[in-house]
């Protein structure tokens, strides 16, 4: 179900038929208003008039059916998390190597909720310095990067964001913080971490596999590919490509 943000509505077109009501999406052309209720039509109208009439860019959701584009959802913001909310969960195996990703989904906007098990000994203000250094460095690396849009002219450019939240509950992942230095997993952390590696540990959660050389798994491939996933510092599109395919769209750079 394609979302699309920063789109413009340049004309409507309605007339004395039920929710029979059309917008020009600037590059695309007509869609017709969802038609399934006249409450939701009415309501999508007047979000297009608005915009139309003040030139907003708005955030529009599509579905097809039999043949024909219908506009479902208006948001009156050009950046907004669309769409429903999918709790994504799916196993991993790679080599030796076996874990479960866990994320939540919602539009172009891509939630990882992370339960913080810190040792005893860890001070109160050293662990809230540690979650704002991980939050920071993991939505840095990863957010604002690339778009999801449509083909061709990267129409509606929706920005791909990644959150981290610290939950005590309903977490995604539940990690252990050690004092360090220590040898990092995705479930086992320490007081040493960067946001660096913190970004390398995420990538895990999302379910990408390391890229650095492992003498436990010799024909691992791809291999010192200088990304987040081999030596914590690019984030690639082809990392990113698969919260804009599922929404059947492409990736493009910001």
């Amino acid at each position: 179900m394609p979302v699309s943000c920063g789109r413009f509505i340049d004309a409507l077109w309605a007339n004395e038929e039920r929710s029979n009501a059309w917008a020009w999406l600037r590059g695309t052309g007509w869609r017709k208003l969802d038609d399934r209720n006249d409450d939701t039509c009415t309501n999508l109208l007047a979000i297009a008039a608005a915009a139309k009439h003040n030139g907003w860019a708005v955030s529009v959701h599509e579905e097809q059916r039999g043949g024909r584009w219908f506009i479902t959802e208006l948001y009156d913001f050009p950046n907004g998390a669309v769409g429903p909310t999918q709790e994504i969960s799916f196993s991993v195996s790679e080599c030796v190597y076996g874990w479960t990703a866990r994320y939540q989904q919602r539009g172009t906007q891509i939630t990882v909720r992370i339960r913080l098990n810190f040792d005893a000994g860890i001070s109160a203000a050293t662990q809230a310095t540690l979650r704002n250094t991980w939050r920071t460095g993991i939505e840095n690396k990863w957010s604002g990067r690339f778009v999801c849009c449509t083909s061709p002219g990267c129409i509606g450019r929706c920005m791909l964001n990644f959150r981290v939240e610290w939950v005590t509950s309903s977490e995604h992942h539940t990690v252990r913080v050690r004092q360090g230095p220590e040898r990092s997993n995705m479930t086992l952390w320490d007081t040493s971490d960067t946001g660096d590696v913190a970004s390398h540990e995420f990538g895990h959660m999302l379910g990408h596999p390391d890229e650095y050389s492992d003498s436990a798994c010799p024909s691992r491939s791809p291999v010192n590919t200088g990304t987040v996933m081999d030596d914590n510092t690019e984030v690639v599109e082809r990392q990113v490509r698969p919260f804009c395919d599922r929404h059947g769209l492409d990736t493009n750079p910001a």
